[in-house]
This record gives C-alpha cells, sequence and structure tokens, in this order.
C-alpha cells in the first residue's frame, strides 16, 4: 500500500545490500516466516564493497543515501512482498556537500638574536 507503480521515492538512509539472490536463503537476511519485504533494486549509484567487508562473498553493495528511485512493481504472495525500484535522477541534488575548512599552516617563527 505504501509503494505505489509510478511512484518516485527518495532512499534516505545508507543501506549495504546484495547483488546475490542466494544470501537471502540464510534466516539472517529474509526468513521464511511471517511479513517480509524485498525490494529488488536496479541501481547505478551503488558501491560495491566487497573488498571492504567482514563477508566477501555475499557480494555487498553500498546504497548511497538521498538515491531517487521509481517503483517499477510490487508483488505480494502470502507474507513476501517484493517491491521493484528503478533509479532515476533527481531535478535537483538531494544532498549538500559539506564544505571543508583548511586550517592555514603554522609557521614557526625562531626568535631573533
Amino acid at each position: 500500500k505504501r509503494y505505489i507503480r509510478g511512484q518516485t521515492i527518495v532512499w534516505w538512509g545508507f543501506s549495504s545490500c546484495t547483488t546475490a539472490v542466494n544470501v537471502l536463503n540464510s534466516n539472517q537476511f529474509l526468513g521464511a516466516k511471517g511479513d517480509r519485504t524485498m525490494f529488488t533494486l536496479h541501481c547505478l549509484s551503488a558501491k560495491d564493497i566487497r573488498k571492504h567487508s567482514y563477508y566477501p562473498a555475499e557480494d555487498e553493495v553500498l546504497l548511497m543515501a538521498a538515491t531517487q528511485f521509481k517503483v517499477i512493481g510490487c508483488l505480494n504472495q502470502d507474507n513476501l512482498h517484493i517491491i521493484q525500484l528503478e533509479e532515476t535522477s533527481p531535478p535537483f541534488s538531494l544532498l549538500q556537500p559539506v564544505p571543508v575548512v583548511v586550517s592555514p599552516p603554522i609557521n614557526p617563527t625562531l626568535p631573533s638574536k
């Protein structure tokens, strides 16, 4: 009910995701009982973090904060809800860069004799 086909949404948080569907066999991720939601993403800006992950076999990618998506479709199978999203470009930047302030170098002066 929350995700409507054709709707544009913004994913505001950083999220750990996987490109390997077999990872979902683990009860730790999707499970087999109760209400569950799985997002399938067509995403261009996610960053591959396998080389930095404690679990490189999980094919982990990091979804950037403030990523905009269009809802492509939804499927409700018993207690499993599948939401299909496709990344889109927002009309303007959703995050502002943090200004970097650089302090001037310290030049010690020696007392003159």
